[in-house]
């Protein structure tokens, strides 16, 4: 059943076809199924809701079955090879979503919604300014690999540790740089690095940061000091909340989107 219409929900249940480690800390599960023909319309890069199977999870049931639902990343999506990409931090068996992906199997099944969106990931502009924690590292990823050949900008990616670098695909002129926290969350660190960071006054920016709550809202009040950038050239998410989980009440859904 294919969605044509912006904001319709697209669903399907689809089952683990690999799993790969990239690194020790970053998980990469393709998903497949009979039902990866209903995602036609989705846009990579855009949020999907992932339905994590618990104890209690009977996806034979009508309508929606019980289990926890976790915000991701679509990383890629070839619907000729009947796959979805779906990117996860692994920090530990404490989050349902990082214990799924770190013990699930070839055939294990989820539950994935998307709304259509059709809307642009990036504003183009003269500069491109791109900063996140290890949550938002697959939205970038996407990000990066659709800027033009001839975008120029700064990168700030926040993982574990040196082992968690990956070689993105990105334009020469986009500049990244690897900063290293083992304790997420309990240390703030993006926001310090972000003060380093030249953005030009002339010309035009795009600007995007994701990550947990305190360093966004750090980052946002550094961009909000700038008088140069309009309102229109930022974009800032807060994925999570240090010792928040997305289903806990205390979770303010309009401001937050965990991931994981």
């Amino acid at each position: 059943m294919n969605q044509a219409n912006s904001g319709s929900i697209m669903q399907g249940l689809l089952a683990v076809k690999s799993k790969t480690f990239l690194t020790p800390h970053y998980i990469r599960i393709v998903l497949s199924g009979d039902d990866i023909g209903n995602f036609e319309y989705a846009q990579v890069g855009d949020n999907n809701k992932l339905l994590i199977p618990n104890e209690y999870t009977d996806f034979t049931v009508e309508g929606r079955p019980e289990g926890d639902i976790r915000t991701y990343t679509l990383r890629a999506l070839d619907l000729a090879k009947g796959e979805m990409t779906v990117d996860f931090v692994a920090h530990g068996e404490e989050g349902p979503a990082s214990s799924w992906a770190i013990n699930a199997q070839v055939s294990d099944q989820l539950m994935v919604f998307m709304k259509q969106k059709n809307k642009q990931l990036f504003k183009p502009a003269d500069w491109y300014g791109l900063v996140g924690d290890h949550t938002a590292l697959p939205v970038i990823s996407v990000i990066l690999e659709s800027l033009p050949e001839d975008a120029v900008g700064k990168v700030l990616l926040e993982v574990y540790s040196s082992e968690d670098v990956l070689e993105l695909l990105k334009p020469v002129g986009v500049d990244i740089q690897w900063i290293y926290n083992d304790r997420p969350g309990e240390q703030t660190l993006l926001p310090d690095f972000f003060t380093q960071v030249e953005i030009p006054e002339n010309g035009t920016r795009f600007l995007f940061s994701a990550a947990e709550f305190q360093s966004v809202r750090a980052i946002q009040d550094q961009i909000r000091s700038k008088e140069f950038i309009s309102r229109d050239e930022w974009q800032s998410f807060s994925y999570w909340k240090y010792g928040v989980a997305e289903s806990d009440p205390k979770n303010n859904k309009k401001e937050l989107t965990h991931r994981g």
